[in-house]
């Protein structure tokens, strides 16, 4: 027996030079003659957990412990075999029995930090990686665990909605470990869903700076190259991603979109039928019995036409029902209850059903943003003729009483907002007192479309004498229209109104952020979609007050 220490110590350097077949025949050669030598029991878990047999590891540790419990190690080592395993709450009851044997180790508040991460617990990570940078500021372990718990908390933060805590732990993240690069990828997200595109832009950088092959980071860098207006560059940040998520469906919907505001209608019109396999899609998407119609000859067949997003999706590519009806099929069309009325008078359609409702028979179907690139169509022959909507005589009239007739006075309808839903409406919609000084117009009748908080924006911004309400009258968008016909003109940003409007041939001027939606393409004041409308686009980003004053000066 006076021999064996000498063994263990010789079997330990052997260990630590990495020649583990020697080492686990020394230790073998103590335990059988010492069969309750902790020490070696302990070493020879050590030995398997490095060759990966972690489940032999822990029961060598396990046994060790029995031999000798009070071994801080013993649970530390324990802890670290217990997370490979995948049994991370198991392995914070084993590391923080090691603190209660050994307060203050900083590798195993490591090991505890992160068994707390993989529990889902940033908080405690956050406190356990703390104590361990503190007790030794030169962990390297210490610091990475901590970015580590600050990117969790981060995430868990942005998930809640609080994204200015979010920065805050992801900033600690990226200053604890800089080269995390998908840390800075979530702090771009953050700062971006903030409205800071060129700061989300230079995290985005940043990450591939660390990490040039991560599709993640090229993706959303091309979204803010996007939201800066820069929509060449986000195309080709768009082709690197790709290059290297080629089916990653979140990525393809968005280059298509930047193609398609591009006018490159031929690449982007198939590229956009990604859309139905995000995320974003998948409240919308349904399992279909019918085959898509993909532009084959229609004539003698029944084709159903689906709305899938907004209504002003809707109402912008509903011009192509009357041309299905051309071409020989029947058309039949199922949409929001909102836009059946007004979708039911195009020429060609033969029903108009509200979703939810039992739908027509049909042989075909086809979402209605699909329909352009079923019809090939090519920023050549875009279908402009206008208008394909058209009002009830009785309707019209009903609305005509509602609006007062002084002699050489316009008649202005104002919208000011989008839908709260929109996931970027704050970036689209100036709001009303952006749009005040164009209440200082003496030779305006205004009038309000707006539908959402209507009376409490008015109030708010101190146009409740000023302006006549409409908005709180719309029953649906047939109502809506009637009221927009009656009117010379009507402003608004990006919404369904705007669309109505250029689908009745109505004057309308849109007001539109420094980078705007695909559909109205890129360095023009008009759009070729509606010949009677006229865009003002924000000079810089941002500066809502410089397109109101491009607008009061027409108005003037």
């Amino acid at each position: 027996m006076a021999a064996q220490p000498d063994k263990l110590v010789e079997a330990l350097a052997l260990h630590q030079q990495g020649r583990l077949d020697a080492a686990e025949a020394l230790y073998r050669d103590v335990l059988s003659a010492a069969p309750d030598h902790a020490d070696a029991r302990h070493l020879l878990g050590l030995v398997a957990h490095q060759r990966g047999d972690h489940a032999e590891a822990l029961n060598s540790i396990d046994r060790a412990i029995l031999i000798a419990p009070d071994v801080a190690m013993y649970h530390a080592n324990r802890a670290r075999i217990l997370r490979v395993l995948g049994r991370p709450k198991e392995a914070v009851r084993a590391a923080r029995r090691a603190l209660k044997l050994d307060p203050g180790n900083a590798e195993t508040l490591c090991e505890l930090a992160g068994a707390f991460l993989e529990c889902e617990r940033s908080v405690d990570a956050l406190a356990a990686a703390e104590e361990a940078l503190a007790r030794a500021p030169g962990l390297a372990a210490a610091r990475t665990n901590l970015a580590l718990a600050h990117f969790a908390e981060g995430r868990r933060r942005q998930t809640a909605g609080n994204l200015l805590l979010a920065e805050s732990h992801y900033r600690s993240a990226v200053g604890s470990e800089p080269a995390m690069a998908e840390a800075w990828v979530n702090l771009g997200n953050v700062v971006r869903l903030l409205y800071r595109p060129v700061e989300a832009a230079d995290c985005y950088a940043r990450a591939l700076s660390e990490n040039p092959e991560v599709p993640e980071a090229w993706a959303n860098l091309g979204v803010a190259r996007q939201e800066l207006g820069d929509t060449n560059g986000a195309v080709a940040a768009y082709d690197r991603a790709v290059a290297g998520d080629p089916g990653n469906p979140e990525i393809r919907r968005n280059r298509a979109q930047a193609l398609l505001k591009l006018g490159r209608f031929d690449e982007g019109w198939p590229e956009f039928e990604w859309r139905w396999q995000t995320d974003h899609f998948a409240a919308v998407r349904r399992a279909w019995e019918k085959p898509r119609w993909q532009g084959e000859d229609p004539a003698g067949t029944t084709v159903l036409v689906h709305a899938e997003q907004g209504y002003g999706d809707s109402l912008q590519f509903a011009r192509y029902l009357p041309m299905l009806a051309e071409r020989g099929a029947r058309v039949v069309v199922e949409s929001p209850d909102a836009l059946v009325g007004l979708l039911a008078r195009l020429p060609g359609v033969e029903a108009a059903v509200s979703v939810g409702a039992a739908l027509p028979a049909h042989d075909y179907q086809i979402p209605m943003m699909s329909l352009p690139g079923a019809f090939g169509t090519d920023f050549s022959d875009l279908p402009a003729s206008v208008p394909y909507l058209s009002v009830p005589g009785d309707c019209l009239a009903e609305w005509a009483e509602r609006f007062r007739r002084a002699d050489g006075r316009r008649r202005v309808g104002l919208v000011w907002k989008g839908s709260a839903s929109h996931q970027r409406n704050e970036w689209r919609s100036p709001g009303l007192a952006a749009l005040a000084p164009l209440a200082a117009h003496p030779g305006l009748d205004l009038y309000s479309l707006q539908k959402d908080d209507e009376a409490a924006d008015l109030e708010a911004a101190g146009l409740t004498d000023r302006v006549t309400p409409l908005g709180r009258e719309f029953r649906d968008f047939t109502d809506t229209a009637a009221a927009v016909a009656n009117l010379d003109l009507v402003i608004s940003p990006d919404t369904a109104v705007a669309h109505l409007a250029g689908a009745l041939a109505k004057p309308v001027w849109l007001i539109l952020p420094f980078s705007c939606e695909w559909r109205w393409l890129e360095g023009r004041d008009d759009s070729p979609w509606y010949p009677t409308m006229r865009l003002f686009r924000q000079p810089a980003l941002g500066d809502w007050a410089g397109a109101v004053a491009a607008m009061s000066a027409e108005l003037g």
